[in-house]
C-alpha cells in the first residue's frame, strides 16, 4: 500500500473520533495539491430577468466586514431582480500579469493556468462587475489587483469589453482622505477601460482584525442594500 493510501484508511478508521464523516468525505475526493492548490469559490446566487452582474469579492475573509457589505448590496440586487454571480477571490490562486504578451499573440488566451480562466467566460457575459475590497494600505487588494492586470488578455487594441462598474470597500478609518486613493485609481481604470462607472461606496470605521470582533455599522449595510436597489 503507498503512503497516500495508508493515510487514508489510517483516518478512515479513526474518522469518528477525529473528523466526522464530513472531514473523511473531503479527505478522499480533494483533489492533490498540483490539482487543486486552494478551493475555487464561485456561487451562482440568483438567476434574474434584468442585468448580469458579476460581484469580485477580494477580501481573504468570508463573513468579514467587506464580504457583509458585498451581501448587504447584493440583496438589493436580487430584489431588483438582477442575475448575480459571486466570486471569492480570497479563496483561488490568481496570480498577477507576467507582462509576457503571448495573449495579444494567440487569440488572446492567457498563459497564466489559474483561477482567473474560470472568471474569464463569467466577466464576457456580464453587463455589469462590481469589485469589492477592503482597504490595504491605502488601495485596493493585491487580489483584485491582480484580476485588473489579467484583464489585458481579452483586451484588442488596448479597447475592452464594455461594463458598469461599481466599487465596493470598507476600512477601519474614517477619514476625509482614508479612500482616497482607491477612489482616484477606480475612476482613472472607467476610464482607461471604457467603463461607466455606475456607484462607489466605501464603509470606514469598521473594526478590523486587530480585534476580536469584526464590526460594521448597520447603516453602512443599509445604504449598501438600498444602492443595489438602485441599479
Amino acid at each position: 500500500m503507498d503512503r497516500k493510501g495508508f493515510l487514508k484508511n489510517t483516518m478512515i478508521a479513526t474518522g469518528s473520533l477525529l473528523l466526522g464523516g464530513a472531514g473523511i468525505y473531503r479527505l478522499l475526493n480533494d483533489k492533490g495539491p498540483a490539482d487543486n492548490p486552494l478551493p475555487r469559490t464561485i456561487e451562482k446566487i440568483h438567476h434574474g430577468n434584468m442585468k448580469k452582474v458579476l460581484v469580485i469579492m477580494s477580501a481573504g475573509t468570508k463573513l468579514g466586514n467587506t464580504d457583509r457589505l458585498t451581501d448587504a448590496y447584493i440583496k438589493g440586487l436580487v430584489e431588483r431582480g438582477h442575475s448575480v454571480t459571486k466570486v471569492y477571490l480570497g479563496s483561488m490562486r490568481i496570480e498577477g500579469c507576467r507582462g509576457c504578451g503571448v495573449c495579444q499573440r494567440l487569440a488572446h488566451q492567457c498563459a497564466v493556468k489559474d483561477g482567473m480562466h474560470d472568471i474569464y467566460p463569467l466577466f464576457a457575459e456580464c453587463d455589469t462587475v462590481v469589485m469589492a475590497s477592503p482597504l490595504y494600505f491605502w488601495t485596493i487588494t493585491s487580489q483584485l489587483k491582480a484580476f485588473i492586470e489579467r484583464l489585458y488578455a481579452i483586451s484588442a487594441d488596448d479597447k475592452y469589453p464594455q461594463k458598469d462598474s461599481v466599487l465596493l470597500m470598507t476600512a477601519g478609518d474614517d477619514n476625509e482622505s482614508t479612500f482616497e486613493q482607491p477612489k482616484r485609481y477606480f475612476r482613472f481604470l472607467n476610464q482607461a477601460l471604457g467603463w461607466n462607472e455606475v456607484g462607489v461606496y466605501c464603509a470606514g470605521g469598521c473594526t478590523g482584525c486587530e480585534k476580536l470582533v469584526r464590526q460594521i455599522d448597520k447603516e453602512h449595510l443599509e445604504n449598501a442594500y438600498k444602492m443595489g436597489l438602485e441599479l
